[in-house]
């Protein structure tokens, strides 16, 4: 399940090495509005997160087992998901149960090498084609959708991982630190030199596959 303003890229690579290792069923949603071109001026929050459950139950119809992925406000619908139905694995990427107010940049404890490393992957230059295209509507709709489901996740009983990068300037990963104390036996990794986004580098990528693999395939 990937983000708010993504799309299938955001969590191809990480699908395409799984998949030339492992058989299995999959859905891979896009929400409304969402993917190679945006169009968000009348889609709902609501609508993103139907398609996302709609995800989860057609799956549903033809495994037993269920191992859920998400990224960022899809890490969110995943959680949201897994308290309510049967997930035996989730797998947290960079889960936005919180998202970086301007006016609390210091709260995310990067130091000037961080913020020297982050401007080094040119990220605005990487995104700035799909800047124009987000209204400012479609963000009060990701806010809103965001705090009814993030609630709860103390009820979550599937084994769960979350991964963060500490470089992440969009969702702070102290967030998903919190996250892993509510949700019981979760277990977690920081990645010093990731961003939000872990395709933008190969590096943050290849720590990506391995540790969902080991998760989702090798543990136990």
């Amino acid at each position: 399940m990937h983000g708010y303003t993504g799309g299938r890229h955001e969590l191809e690579p990480l699908f395409v090495y799984l998949k030339s290792r492992y058989e299995f069923e999959y859905e891979f949603p896009v929400y409304p509005g969402h993917g190679t071109v945006l169009d968000l001026k009348k889609v709902t929050g609501d609508e993103w997160y139907q398609e996302a459950w709609d995800a989860y139950t057609e799956l549903r119809k033809r495994v037993n087992r269920i191992y859920v992925i998400g990224f960022s406000m899809g890490g969110v619908f995943g959680a949201h998901i897994a308290q309510k139905e049967n997930v035996e694995k989730l797998l947290l990427i960079a889960p936005a149960f919180d998202y970086t107010k301007i006016t609390k940049l210091g709260e995310l404890g990067l130091t000037p090498t961080h913020f020297s490393e982050h401007m080094k992957l040119n990220m605005y230059g990487k995104i700035k084609g799909r800047v124009k295209d987000i209204p400012f509507r479609a963000f009060q709709e990701f806010k809103a959708i965001v705090e009814t489901k993030k609630e709860g996740l103390e009820n979550i009983s599937a084994d769960t991982l979350i991964v963060h990068g500490k470089l992440d300037l969009l969702v702070p990963y102290k967030s998903s630190i919190r996250a892993a104390e509510r949700i019981p036996g979760a277990g977690l990794e920081l990645l010093d030199s990731a961003p939000h986004l872990f395709a933008y580098t190969e590096e943050s990528q290849l720590e990506l596959n391995i540790s969902a693999e080991r998760f989702l395939f090798k543990d136990g």
